[in-house]
This record gives C-alpha cells, sequence and structure tokens, in this order.
C-alpha cells in the first residue's frame, strides 16, 4: 500500500491525479490537499508514505516552501516537486535540498501519471530500505550495548530495554512485569516514561493476581506473543481499563521465558501502525537478553562460570586482540597477539607502548590508532608484519573505546592473519585460469571433431542406398546434434552468474534475436516499450531459449511479448498460440534432468535466479504456453 498526500490547489488536476493513480495502480491512495495548512494535520490523521506537492507561487502551492517547514519538523518524507513550467534554477534548488523527483507536467494525462506512479513506488520503497538499514543499525547498537550492562543494576538494564523496545516498534509507551509462579502473581516492575507521563490513575498498583488479570496476562497463560491491533474491536479477553489510565488503540505482548517457564511479561502499545513480526523479533531480542542478564542475577556462580569462559574465548581466540590505551600502550592482549608480538620482542608486552618496538609494523599501528582515537572512528586496515622470521599480511580493525559518552580511552584491536587467504586467492586465481585456457581448448577440439565426424557421416550418407545402413548413419548424426547441444548449454552455462547485473531494454533483446533466429517477422508481437531491467547479462539467452522451443512447435502462428503490473509487482509475459504444456509435464520443464528442462528451459530459470527472477509456465495444454517472470520492483524501470 502506497498512501500518497497530494497538495496542489488546481482542482481538475487533482481529480485527474486521484482517477489515474489508482487506476494505473491499485495499491496506490490519494489523500488530496487543496490547502498547504492543512497539510500538519492530515499527516498526523492519515500517516502518509510520500507527499507530493505543486510548486507555482505565488498563487498556487509553495512546494519547495513546504518541503522546508517538513524538515525542520522532522517530517522526513519522501518528496515529489510538481511543476507546470519548469526552470533549471528550481530543479537544481529542489535537488539540492533532497527532492525524491521533481516532474514537469507535461506528456498526457496517462504518461504523466503512469511515470508520476513509477516515482511514488520507487521514492517509498527507498525510504523503506533506508528506515529498515536504519532500524537494523539501532537495534544493533541497542543489543551491543546490553551486552556490555551485566554489571549494571538489574532496574538500570530493565528500564533500558523497555524504552529501547518502545522506540524500535514505534510505539507509544510500554510496561515490564515479573510472574511468581508460587503465589500466581503479577508483579508491575517497570513503566516506560511516556506510558507514566500519560496515565493518570491516582493509585497505580502494583501486584496484580492473575485471576483479576485481563488480557495482559495472556502472554503468561498460552505462553506466547498475543498482538491485537484494534482495541475497539470486542473481545472476550478484555475486561476493560482503570479510570484514568492511557486509551489503549493497539498492543502486542510478549511472555519472558526461561528453561521453559515464564518469569514475566512485557508489553508495548499505541503504534500508529499495526503491529506485525518485525516489531515481535525487535522486542524478542532485547527482552531475551534482559532475561538473561535477570536470571544471571540469581545465580553469581552461573554469571562466573559465563564470565571465565568468555575470557577463555577472548584468550584463545584465532584471531589477534589487543588493549591499548590513548597513548598506545597496551593494555591487555589474548595469546595470539602474544604471539605475533613475540617476533619483536622476548620481553613482557603489558604495558609497553606500540611505538617503542621500534618496527615498521607497530609504527604504523601506532599511527592507525592514534587517527582513530581522533576521529572517534573505526579504521579497518592492511598492514605487512616483517620480521627476522616471520613476514605475513594482518587485517587490522581498530575501535575506540569509550570511557562515558565523551571520553576516549583508548582502543580495541584486532589483527586477522590474511596470508593463508591470500594465498588460497593466488591459487584459485591461476586454477581458473588454467580451467577456463583448457576449457575453451577442449570445447573448440571437440566442436571440431563432431563437425568431422558429422561431414563424414553426411559424405557416407551420400554414398550409399543402404536404408538399414543410413538409419544407423542418422542415430551417429542425432548423436552428434545433442553434443552439440549440450556444449553450448555448457558454454552459457559456465557464464551465468559471473558478471554485474547491468539494465536492459526487453524491445533491444527481443530485435537482436530476429536477426539470428529464423523466426518470421509478422510471428512476433512486442509490448514492452522501453521497459529495461536490471539482470545478469546473459539475460538475451532466456528469450533465445524460449522463442527456439516455441519454433520447435510447427503449430505456433503468434508470438507475444509484454508485461503488466499486479499488485504493484511486474511481470514479464512470454506466450504463444502452440500446443502448450500437458499439466503432468510442468513441473519437469525447469528439470535439467528432464528432456523439457534439458531443452534449455534449465539454463532459463538459473540466469532468471541470479537477481532473484521467478519464472512459472501457466498456459492452458490445447491453447498455447504462457511463461509468467516475476521482476523484483527495484529491478526494473520504465522510460518514456
Amino acid at each position: 500500500m502506497y498512501r500518497v498526500l497530494l497538495v496542489e490547489k488546481d482542482k481538475a488536476f487533482m481529480e485527474m491525479a486521484v482517477t489515474f493513480l489508482t487506476r494505473i495502480n491499485r495499491d496506490i491512495r490519494v489523500v488530496p490537499c487543496e490547502d498547504p495548512e492543512d497539510v500538519m494535520m492530515l499527516i498526523e490523521k492519515f500517516n502518509p508514505d510520500i507527499i507530493i506537492s505543486d510548486h507555482n507561487p505565488p498563487t498556487g502551492v509553495d512546494g519547495l516552501s513546504l518541503f522546508r517547514t517538513l524538515l525542520r519538523r522532522n517530517k522526513n518524507y519522501p518528496f515529489i516537486i510538481m511543476v507546470g513550467n519548469g526552470s533549471e534554477e528550481i530543479a537544481v534548488e529542489a535537488m539540492n535540498m533532497g527532492v525524491d523527483f521533481y516532474m514537469i507536467k507535461v506528456n498526457t494525462p496517462r504518461e504523466l501519471f503512469t511515470d508520476l506512479a513509477d516515482k511514488i513506488i520507487l521514492a517509498v520503497e527507498k525510504s523503506r530500505i533506508e528506515d529498515e538499514r536504519s532500524l537494523n543499525e539501532r537495534r544493533l547498537k541497542a543489543l551491543v550495548r546490553l551486552a556490555k550492562m551485566h554489571r549494571y543494576g538489574f532496574s538500570e538494564v530493565a528500564h533500558f530495554v523497555l524504552e529501547e523496545s518502545v522506540k524500535l516498534t514505534r510505539s507509544a509507551m510500554g510496561y515490564f512485569a515479573l510472574y511468581d509462579e508460587k503465589r500466581d502473581l503479577l508483579t508491575m516492575y517497570s513503566w516506560s516514561q511516556s506510558g507514566m507521563k500519560e496515565c493518570r490513575i491516582e493509585e497505580k498498583p502494583i501486584e496484580y493476581p492473575m485471576d483479576k488479570v485481563g488480557i495482559w496476562g495472556e502472554p503468561i497463560r498460552q505462553k506466547r506473543a498475543i498482538i491485537v491491533n484494534d482495541y475497539s474491536v470486542p473481545n472476550p479477553l478484555i475486561k476493560g481499563i482503570p479510570k484514568g489510565h492511557v486509551g489503549l488503540k493497539r498492543l502486542m505482548m510478549i511472555p519472558l521465558m526461561h528453561d521453559g517457564k515464564v518469569i514475566g511479561t512485557a508489553g508495548v502499545a499505541n503504534k500508529s501502525e499495526p503491529y506485525d513480526n518485525t516489531d515481535l523479533n525487535q522486542m524478542n531480542l532485547l527482552m531475551d537478553g534482559m532475561t538473561s542478564i535477570y536470571m544471571g542475577r540469581l545465580s553469581g556462580e552461573a554469571r562466573y562460570e559465563t564470565e571465565r569462559r568468555y575470557e577463555e574465548m577472548l584468550q584463545f581466540a584465532p584471531v589477534g586482540i589487543m588493549v591499548v590505551d590513548n597513548q598506545g600502550i597496551i593494555v591487555e592482549c589474548n595469546l595470539k597477539a602474544r604471539n605475533i608480538l613475540d617476533h619483536l620482542s622476548d620481553e613482557s608486552h603489558i604495558g609497553k607502548g606500540l611505538i617503542e618496538y621500534k618496527n615498521d609494523f607497530t609504527i604504523q599501528l601506532y599511527s592507525a590508532v592514534m587517527d582513530a582515537i581522533r576521529n572517534r572512528s573505526a579504521t579497518h586496515n592492511k598492514l605487512r608484519f616483517r620480521s627476522p622470521d616471520l613476514n605475513i599480511t594482518l587485517q587490522v580493525s581498530i575501535q575506540p573505546r569509550m570511557n562515558g559518552k565523551e571520553d576516549i580511552k583508548g582502543a580495541i584491536i584486532s589483527m586477522e592473519d590474511m596470508s593463508t587467504i591470500e594465498s588460497s586467492l593466488d591459487k584459485l586465481e591461476r586454477a581458473s585460469f588454467q580451467l577456463n585456457v583448457v576449457d575453451r581448448m577442449t570445447f573448440l577440439e571437440v566442436s571440431n571433431q563432431v563437425q568431422i565426424i558429422k561431414g563424414y557421416v553426411n559424405f557416407i550418407r551420400a554414398m550409399t542406398e543402404n536404408e538399414s545402413l543410413r538409419e544407423h548413419l542418422d542415430r551417429i548424426m542425432g548423436s552428434s546434434d545433442r553434443i552439440q547441444e549440450r556444449m553450448r548449454f555448457a558454454k552459457d552455462f559456465r557464464n551465468v552468474g559471473i558478471m554485474d547485473p547491468e539494465w536492459q531494454t526487453i524491445g533491444d533483446i527481443i530485435s537482436k534475436l530476429k536477426v539470428t533466429l529464423d523466426a518470421d517477422e509478422d510471428m512476433l508481437e512486442i509490448n514492452t516499450g522501453k521497459l529495461e531491467v536490471l539482470a545478469d547479462p546473459q539475460l538475451p539467452k532466456v528469450f533465445e531459449n524460449l522463442i527456439e522451443n516455441t519454433l520447435s512447435d510447427d503449430t505456433v502462428t503468434t508470438i507475444k511479448i509484454g508485461f503488466n503490473i499486479v499488485d504493484g509487482r511486474m511481470q514479464l509475459v512470454y506466450e504463444d498460440d502452440g500446443k502448450g504444456i500437458p499439466d503432468g509435464h510442468k513441473a519437469d520443464i525447469f528439470d535439467v534432468s528432464s528432456p523439457l528442462g534439458a531443452n534449455g528451459m534449465y539454463l532459463v530459470r538459473e540466469v532468471l535466479d541470479v537477481t532473484n527472477f521467478k519464472i512459472i509456465e501457466n498456459g492452458v495444454y490445447g491453447e498455447g504456453t504462457r511463461y509468467e517472470i516475476t521482476v523484483p520492483n527495484t529491478h526494473y524501470r520504465l522510460k518514456f
């Protein structure tokens, strides 16, 4: 679904936009806005995925001013500017400000709004990908920080986890409670700050008998997550809320488990959008970490064992690890790091400065550490370690160590020996080169010999009238043809997935194939316009094999190649009016071991699979074949 807030004073243009956009793509929903003053109110009410604004000051909407206002208010929505008469200055200004697309209202309405629909999808999907990446980064940072909180008080840990769960699920509030199975009692342990501010209950109870608890006790009773995306819908588990309690719209709750037993529950509420599995995963990851810390508090011996295990892992890790202070003096180093430094000095390394070794490697390492500390950012370097008895390449990663929020107290250095990997890569590259040479020589020699065999067969066939001998010669010729087909397949298959995907115009591919294949010009109907797809460079082989298979059916009179967009997804469609594929054989089409799959269709599927294209045969037997190729949203574009 793509919710579009369209800011436009021209009512005629607004009506056309609503009509055409929803017809072109059923997933697009347009929220009209004729007065820019209503934009903030409509944003709060409909939470659009993208904003499209006219720019026609002073009489019309000032789209650039609207965009600036949204930026100042941290409303970072995908944004498209549309103008009646464009100018280079406005276009440059819009792009510099960060507007996603700048469009001029030209062309026919269908062409204009088809282009606009494409840009809506591209801008929104790009924004969603960036949001997902940002969310994953925030979750990772939260998990890393949580992993370092084993020495914090549990109330601090619980408060941190709860607040992060509220943020990562984009909720308005949250809570965390512990469960006493013996007393069958739920004890509220922590509320999020936002929830406490909005709650107006005068006396907030701390303990809740389970027989008095409504729906928010279900995660404990059922030992599973509970999601309610519409709290207003009647539900026998909902027993109402106390007077003064925050109003609830949506609710997601999970049980906290340890060794198969429920030890508590946590929940978040009032996200603007429905809760889904992504929200559930975010919350489970954080709450599982908190549960681990909580159970560790209950057993000092278990905590000691965990710390001892981590220390052993650090000491005997296959990667060298060092900790230095902000002067480059070694504070700690594991066994692997000591083994490397032992080649430079037989003295103790703890308390020694990197620069004291007077070695090119440690001097470069010292410089990289100082850069990382000064820039407050991690660095990655490939450094050569040379000593009288050791010569290796090390991949060195340096992470500054923070002391609180501001001060840096040093850095953590990891060193991985890359010599074996580099040697293996060199050998692999050499082996690949040799295989390619042998492959080319073998292919050429076998091709020549097969051609010679076929020449002699034709020569002998012309010299004899013996029908039995001629039948044997035909079998030899058929076997030779199959050998050549298999060799062509091997040659084509060898190149699949080797090169990076590239943008290719479907119409251009078919035009070139018309020249090389024996296909009647009037037989092909191409309706792809200037459609481009991002696919493996072997994509022409897909259509070559499809057309060759069709031409082997002498009943075919028409081949049609086009595309359609269904539910926001693009499908390439290849169909003919031949015999078609029997239902019982459709599963064998792309099987390399079957005659149908061996006839080039296995290669078709492998080429498409490189860029996550999916192909199925969906024709009706007796009416022709129909291949539907589903293309990912990010892998096609339409040009006009």
